[in-house]
Order: C-alpha cells, then structure tokens, then sequence
C-alpha cells in the first residue's frame, strides 16, 4: 500500500495528536482510513494521486493479514477491512490490488480530513464528536 509525502510528513504530528506518537505507523495509517470509511461520500478512485515520494507499505502490516497480537490473539483485520471498504464504496472487491488502491485513496483522504480539521490543541474526542456529530 502506497502513501503520499503528504501523508509521510503529517504522519509524526498527527500521530502525536491522536496519542500514537511511539507506536506503530500503521496504527495511524489505520486511523486515518477509518476517518475516512466513517465518511457518507463516496471516494473518486479515478482521480489522480500522486505517491511520489510517499512509502511503501506491505498491506499486511496495514491490515494485520496474517498476524497475531504480542499476546497470541487474532491481529488479522483484513477481512473486516475490506467488508468496511465494499460497504462503503457498494461494490465488490475483485482482486487484492483494487483493495489495496481503494485503502490508499481512503488512507490520503483521510489525512487530508485530520491535517486540514485537527490543530495543535485539538482533543482528540471533541473533534470526533463535532466531525461526527455524535
């Protein structure tokens, strides 16, 4: 799975500001697609992006396929992933790249939302509960 060095960059800040700052990249990557799922609008998977300069990332350590936590318990999110991401886009998941480049595209919107929504004083759960209306 692809980034952009949009997203590369922002990564450390909105990490700190979410409380991820330490742990794992793909905690972040992860949080930030979910922002997006958790979003009524479809995305537009023929707009150009631009991964230059962004990382590549295997889509096991994004999704956990395969994985289990320190504690021998299930990591594995794949599949829960990909139902979320059909939901969503209301269609089916043909092949593991269209999944793969549907979560990069979900991934980039949603650190567009957090880089352009969440300041430096954010609370996390305010701003969760004002986006979302909870």
């Amino acid at each position: 799975m692809r980034t952009t060095e949009h997203t590369e960059q922002h990564l450390p800040r909105i990490a700190r500001l979410l409380g991820f700052e330490g742990e794992p990249k793909w905690l972040t990557i992860r949080f930030a697609t979910s922002i997006s799922l958790a979003l009524e609008e479809k995305i537009d998977l023929k707009e150009k992006i631009d991964f230059t300069n962004g990382k590549l990332y295997n889509l096991e350590v994004i999704t956990g396929k395969g994985k289990l936590d320190l504690t021998g318990e299930q990591a594995d999110y794949n599949d829960f992933i990909a139902l979320m991401v059909a939901n969503v886009q209301q269609y089916t998941i043909m092949s593991e790249r269209e999944f793969e480049k549907t979560l990069e595209y979900h991934c980039e919107r949603g650190f567009n939302v957090l880089t352009s929504s969440l300041r430096d004083n954010s609370d996390i759960f305010e701003w969760i509960i004002q986006e979302f209306k909870i």
